[in-house]
Order: C-alpha cells, then sequence, then structure tokens
C-alpha cells in the first residue's frame, strides 16, 4: 500500500513540472509535495505528532489505523500489514507518552492502546505509567500495563529491568485497603507473579519481614497482599534463599492465615526445607524457637510437623520419630502421631503411631481440631497405613468412643482398611453405634458400608479386580456412592504392595476416568503410597491431567485436582536428592 501511495506522488510530481520552465518547475514540486501528504497513510499523521495542535487528532487516527488493519487481518497481530504498521508508529507514540506533554484524556487513551499491543517496544511506556502511579487517580492506566506486561510474561517475552523494577516498585506501595478497582489488583498480582524476575526474592523477603498490626487494614495490605503476594512470588521462583523466612512466617501467630501458601512454597523447594522444619522441631534455631513462643500448647512444633509430613521424606520422618516419646501436650502428641501417617511405610512408624494413641485419653482435647477428640481423629488418620489388621483395633475404639461424632471416624477407617473376612465384624460396631447416632447419620453410615463392601464381596484379595472397579463410572446420587470406588483404591494398595510400580502405573491410567473429588483423593493417595521414593514420571503425567482439566474449565473436576497438585509436587521432593 505505501508502495503504490509513492508512485501516486511521483506521477503527481511528474505530472507538475511537464512542459514548465525552471522557475516555475521548482514552485509546482513544492505545492506537489504538500498534496503528497496523503491522510490515509500512517507516516503523514506520524509527523503531525510534533506538532501540538494536532497531537492528539494524530493519536487518534493512528490509533484508528491499527484498528482498522486488526479488523482486515481478522484480529491476527501477526499479520504483515499489522506489523508493518505496528513498525511504524509504536516508536513514536511510545515517545510521545513517555514525553508527557499529553492531556489527562489523551494519555489515558494512548497507553490504552500501547498496551493493547503487547509489543516490545512499548516499554519504556509502561515504565511510565507504573512510575506516575497515583492511586485512584491513575488506576485504568497502570491496570492495562500490567495486563500487557502480563501477556508479555507469558508470550516469553524478556522485559527490561527498567520495567520489571517499576512494576515491582508499584505492588510494593499499593494498598489493597484503599484499592478501588479489582482488575487493577488482580492485573497487578498476576504480572508480579508472571514476570518470573530472579531480583524479586529478596525483596520477597523483605516484605515477609513486616510485622503485621491489628486492625482490618493491616491485614488486608500485609496479609492479604504484600506478604501473600510475596510468598507467592518465591514459591513461583523456587527461591531457596528465602526458606528460612518463610518457616519463620509459619511460627508467627500473627501471619497463621499465611500457614496453607507458605506450606505450599516450601513442599516445592523440600530438599532445602526439611533441614530448617527440623531445626525449629527440635529446638535448633533459637529464631524458630522465639517465633514459636507465643503459640499455645507448643501448637508451633504441631504446625512443623504437619508441615514435614506434607513434605513427606525420610529425615523429616526420622525426626519426627525422635520427637514423638518426648511429646509433653496432646497437642504434639495429636499433631507428630498424625504427621508419621503421610510418610511412606516403614516398619517404626506404626507402633510410634498407637502408642502415642495410647497416650491420649477420650477426654483429651486439642485446639487445632475445635470439638473434635485426638483420639476420633487420629483413628480416622490410621486409614493412611494401609494395615487392614488395624481393623479390629478399630472396631474396639468404635465402640469405646464416649459420642456419636467419635464414632464415625474409625468406622470411616475401618471401611477403608477392612479385608474381606472382617466385612461382618465393623458391621456389627455400626449396627452397635446405632442408637448412639441421629437417623439420617446413620443411614449415611450405611451406605457407606454397603457400597465399601461391594467391591471386597466381588474381588476377594484380587487387586487386578479392584481396579477393574475405578474403570466404573460413579453415581451423582446417593453421595455415599463414592464410598464404592475409594474402597477400591484402598484394597488395591493392600492387595498390590508386592507389584507396587506395576500397581501405581495401573492406578495412574485410572485418574483421569475418576472425576468425583473424594474417589480421585483416594486414587492419587494410593499412588503416593506406593512410591516411598518418589516419581518424577509419574509426577509429570499428573500435571498433565491438571493442564487438560484447567484447559477444559470444568469446575468439578477442578476441584479435584487440589489434591492431584499436592501429590504431584510431594513425588517430586521425595525423589530429590
Amino acid at each position: 500500500m505505501k508502495t503504490v501511495r509513492t508512485l501516486c506522488c511521483t506521477l503527481r510530481l511528474l505530472s507538475a513540472t511537464a512542459g514548465l520552465a525552471a522557475p516555475l518547475a521548482v514552485v509546482a514540486v513544492a505545492a506537489a509535495l504538500v498534496a503528497c501528504e496523503d491522510d490515509n497513510d500512517p507516516v503523514t499523521w506520524v509527523k503531525r505528532l510534533d506538532d501540538p495542535a494536532q497531537r492528539a487528532n494524530s493519536i487518534k487516527r493512528l490509533t484508528q489505523f491499527y484498528e482498522d488493519d486488526m479488523t482486515h487481518a481478522s484480529n491476527d497481530a501477526s499479520a504483515p500489514e499489522v506489523k508493518q504498521l505496528l513498525d511504524a508508529i509504536v516508536d513514536p507514540l511510545t515517545k510521545q507518552y513517555t514525553g508527557g506533554a499529553l492531556d489527562e484524556l489523551t494519555r489515558t487513551e494512548l497507553i490504552k492502546f500501547l498496551a493493547e499491543t503487547h509489543d516490545p517496544r512499548t516499554q519504556p511506556a509502561l515504565a511510565k505509567a507504573l512510575k506516575d502511579f497515583e492511586m485512584g487517580k491513575t488506576d485504568d492506566e497502570v491496570r492495562v500495563s500490567c495486563e500487557s506486561i502480563n501477556a508479555m510474561a507469558k508470550g516469553g517475552v524478556k522485559l527490561d529491568k527498567t520495567l520489571t523494577d517499576p512494576l515491582w516498585d508499584t505492588f510494593a506501595k499499593f494498598q489493597l485497603s484503599k484499592a478501588q478497582s479489582q482488575r487493577l489488583y488482580q492485573g497487578l498480582h498476576e504480572a508480579i507473579l508472571n514476570v518470573h524476575d530472579a531480583s524479586y526474592g529478596d525483596k520477597a523477603i523483605e516484605k515477609l519481614k513486616a510485622p503485621v498490626a491489628e486492625g482490618v487494614d493491616s491485614h488486608k495490605d500485609q496479609i492479604n497482599w504484600w506478604q501473600l503476594t510475596s510468598i507467592q512470588v518465591i514459591s513461583e521462583l523456587r527461591y531457596t534463599k528465602a526458606v528460612k523466612q518463610l518457616v519463620l512466617v509459619l511460627l508467627t501467630p500473627s501471619k497463621i492465615d499465611l500457614n496453607a501458601s507458605t506450606r505450599m512454597a516450601l513442599l516445592k523447594m523440600a530438599p532445602a526445607a526439611e533441614p530448617e522444619l527440623i531445626k525449629a522441631l527440635l529446638g535448633q534455631d533459637p529464631d524458630y524457637t522465639s517465633a514459636g513462643a507465643a503459640f499455645k500448647d507448643k501448637a508451633n512444633l504441631a504446625i512443623v510437623a504437619d508441615t514435614l509430613g506434607l513434605l513427606s521424606r525420610p529425615s523429616g520422618r526420622d525426626a519426627l520419630l525422635t520427637a514423638l516419646p518426648s511429646a509433653d501436650t496432646d497437642t504434639t502428641k495429636t499433631a507428630f502421631a498424625q504427621a508419621l501417617t503421610q510418610f511412606p511405610p516403614d516398619p517404626r512408624v506404626e507402633p510410634a503411631f498407637l502408642a502415642a494413641y495410647s497416650k491420649l485419653p477420650w477426654s483429651a482435647s486439642v485446639e487445632f481440631l475445635g470439638a473434635l477428640k485426638p483420639r476420633a481423629a487420629l483413628a480416622q488418620a490410621s486409614a493412611s497405613l494401609y494395615d487392614p489388621s488395624l481393623t479390629d483395633w478399630l472396631v474396639k475404639e468404635t465402640v469405646a468412643a464416649p459420642d456419636a461424632a467419635s464414632k464415625l471416624l474409625p468406622i470411616e477407617a475401618a471401611l477403608k482398611v477392612m479385608p474381606p473376612n472382617k466385612k461382618a465384624d465393623v458391621g456389627a460396631a455400626l449396627q452397635k453405634a446405632k442408637g448412639e447416632l441421629p437417623g439420617d447419620v446413620f443411614q449415611a453410615s450405611k451406605q457407606m458400608f454397603d457400597y465399601a463392601s461391594q467391591p471386597t464381596d466381588k474381588c476377594g484379595t484380587n487387586a487386578s479386580c479392584y481396579l477393574g472397579i475405578l474403570d466404573e463410572p460413579i453415581p451423582s446420587s446417593p453421595t455415599t456412592a463414592n464410598m464404592r470406588a475409594v474402597k477400591a483404591a484402598w484394597m488395591t494398595v493392600i492387595y498390590g504392595q508386592s507389584a507396587a510400580d506395576g500397581t501405581r502405573a495401573e492406578l495412574l491410567k485410572r485418574v483421569d476416568k475418576v472425576k468425583d473429588a473424594s474417589a480421585r483423593l483416594a486414587v492419587v493417595e494410593a499412588i503416593d503410597h506406593l512410591a516411598p521414593k518418589g516419581d518424577v514420571a509419574t509426577a509429570d503425567a499428573l500435571d498433565k491431567i491438571v493442564a487438560s482439566d484447567t484447559k477444559s474449565g470444568d469446575k468439578s473436576v477442578l476441584m479435584a485436582d487440589d489434591s492431584v497438585v499436592k501429590i504431584a509436587l510431594r513425588l517430586r521432593a521425595r525423589a530429590a536428592p
């Protein structure tokens, strides 16, 4: 198109000068040159940017060229005509924005256009928008800048430090408590995470050192914004230098709402995190001891134990086995024993678990369990030991439990681990509890018993048969119907452990078929139990399932994938040296 315009101008020049004397020819050439300022040529409007009187209109016209070309190219930004246009206009328009000589409306519209292009050459303009940020005044300019940064980062564009530094500075002074635009803080949050700038690691550590004052605004700004985002940045970067600070966050009572995010960050850096957590558990670092001193009943050690259980590595298990005999509060006894059930099989674990259980009377209470009794919680956790010989003990504890809530949990565990020859004993224990359970609760428990019994009646001790049950669809009603698949997953482990690698591979084939959240959790936990040394290949396969589910947008399936993500990370953590 540009060649055609040039040719037209050349023809007009030749026509204008033909047959004229030299002085007249010069005048004609000058007039023709003015006439050749084609309003349909972007270059014409680029030249007019230097004229303050025409600047605003020129910016509008240049952005219109872009919109027209994008329409003709079916919104394909890689189309040759679009790229040719951007080559002509991005730099001069970026300079107009950074020059600062624009009225507010023109300036805002210009940065919106520049941001929309996702062109790396716009970075100076995006940086200026960030540097000039004023909450409530330039929200739109910063929002579109962050959205453009996010898009470029996801697209693999290497962003310049002159842009990534102002981005962090904007995040660091942004106050969620004063935010007026949800899109703004979401865009800023996503951009901070997605640029993966290595320099953010140390800056995030500094953010985490800040104390949290009382008050709603302080909680919003420090916990929900600066410190939560900083933990996520560290997690994305796998910034191991931050591990100690993350452990200190875990042990700070005022930061308890950051617990879940912190644990996930530590899981991603398990080899570096485990030694620090062990120091905290065994009292080997005064910083950790001091930070956790404000917790009641040594709940700080319970948090550490639970995190070590999440990492599920051998050294953490050994540290817990060392610490458990000297645990001197009901909180630590319960938490240490509960954490041990998350580790791979080891002959020392079950005796230690049962010894801790025996030291807890039914009257014991633990704050982090609420009204739930520690004995009941541990009875429920015992199912993760995958030991069918515990069935008799669980039946006895069901009968001995002093209240309805406490009876349900050992029954639930018994349903999972009971072998075929113990089905009648579990059923009898349930019937004995009938009078103490509300009618609807008993009916639901009876349904669970019936669904758990079906696989054992059909398969006996045949692991392959139980795998076949996992191929069957799970009815959506009643809600207890998923117990059939849950039971099949448990029995697959119990009767398939002698061929652990093959059984694990067969379970992996079925993860994608099992859409119910509870049943999928049972399947991936079975995989985890059968991989005592971890398994990177299986973790990769689980990550692919989650990625596919995310792309599908199926919310019901995505609800089930939280457990899949954690198990994949745990398999990597255990496989790491």
